[in-house]
């Protein structure tokens, strides 16, 4: 069996508990890494827990990967990279039959003794937030739509055609899709997981308590006791991994005392593993591709505008040597938009300076061309 996921510098630690505890219960089984930055960091490469780690730049499919970064926050690229790692170990790791993708917030706390037999039988197996159709609340029926049906923390694959057009489907809508949609307060991938039985044949739904046990399905996973030193069972199915998100700490404090003791004992015992680690400043590193090459940090409305009216602008080959006031210039004209590198010498700023101008020219042209169209598809 193998794994594999995706994280920034930022959650690197989260990435190396995981892949610790895959390794505690599961020892023959590979971890592979994708990082999501300009550059490995050290730490990475020393972790004896990580077969492999790769930079995600260098494994996408996206022809220019500056605009791929560019497009994303972080948690958006983070979404969309999750299929590109697992397309590149399905290829690269051939003797692998069974390939989990697993968040790097998980946790295992227990073997997955259930997942191989069940993969070799089902091509894509997927799991939901909620799995009891006893718990489920009409009422709630929004909030549940919002989350999504399926949760993309965990999606196991065995070597399969079906399994391979999953993934190079999964894959080609990642590119320019994966935005956060603030109207539906919710990430695309949410939607793109919830067509899986709709578009493919051999999909199973994994319906066990023990697997992506989560701040949001603690309503149904409540029932959860300790049967040994690091074994629980949750209405009696053993535990086997748990989501370790600030929330968990919120959610175990509406169930009962005692049994939201369990899950906070075990959310504050994965803080002291990662001060262990030594690593705890990490979260305090800017994300590679969240600024300028000048320094300038990148506004999430840039993003935005970029994906809507630049991203397929021939022009722009590397909009990380742009800024912010290149790309609103359109809500104020009078802007500077050019932020100089100071370790540049002088000459090359002043080229890269006409260069921008004739590019952001281009651009606009781009812009207005597309806004004349859509105004005469409009008027018929």
């Amino acid at each position: 069996m193998i794994f594999g996921t995706v994280t920034s510098a930022s959650d690197l630690p989260k990435a190396m508990i995981m892949a610790r505890s895959v390794k505690k219960y599961m020892p023959r089984s590979k971890v592979v890494v994708g990082i999501i930055e300009d550059k490995i960091p050290e730490s990475a490469l020393r972790f004896p827990y990580f077969n492999e780690v790769i930079l995600m730049k260098h494994i996408t499919t996206y022809t220019i990967y500056y605009k791929f970064f560019f497009q994303y926050t972080l948690q958006e690229a983070i979404r969309s990279c999750k299929a590109p790692i697992m397309k590149y170990i399905y290829y690269k790791y051939t003797d692998e039959d069974i390939m989990v993708y697993l968040d790097a917030d998980m946790k295992v706390l227990g073997p997955f003794d259930e997942l191989p037999a069940i993969v070799k039988e089902n091509p894509i197996t997927v799991t939901g937030h909620f799995i009891y159709p006893e718990t489920f609340d009409p009422d709630g029926m929004a909030e549940i739509r919002k989350l999504g049906l399926l949760h993309p923390g965990i999606v196991a694959l065995n070597r399969h055609p079906s399994a391979e057009k999953y993934l190079l489907w999964w894959s080609k809508i990642s590119d320019h899709h994966g935005y956060y949609d603030h109207e539906k307060n919710r990430f695309a991938d949410q939607d793109w997981l919830d067509l899986s039985h709709l578009f493919f044949d051999e999909v199973y739904t994994l319906r066990h308590a023990g697997y992506n046990v989560s701040s949001l399905n603690l309503i149904e996973r409540w029932n959860i006791d300790r049967i040994g030193e690091d074994l629980y069972v949750i209405n009696d199915q053993p535990l086997r991994c748990l989501q370790l998100s600030p929330d968990l700490l919120l959610a175990s404090s509406w169930i009962e005392p005692e049994k939201g003791k369990i899950y906070s004992d075990l959310y504050i015992q994965y803080l002291n593993h990662v001060i262990e680690l030594g690593l705890s400043d990490m979260d305090k590193k800017p994300w590679s591709y969240s600024l300028f090459s000048s320094g300038e940090p990148i506004s999430d409305e840039t993003k935005r505008i970029f994906l809507k009216n630049y991203m397929k602008n021939p022009e722009i080959e590397n909009p990380f040597m742009l800024s912010n006031a290149y790309f609103n210039i359109e809500l104020d004209s009078q802007k500077t938009d050019i932020i100089p590198n100071p370790h540049l010498p002088q000459k090359i700023i002043q080229k890269q300076n006409k260069a921008i101008q004739i590019s952001r020219t281009k651009a606009r042209r781009v812009k207005i061309n597309a806004s004349r169209k859509k105004r005469i598809r409009r008027s018929g």
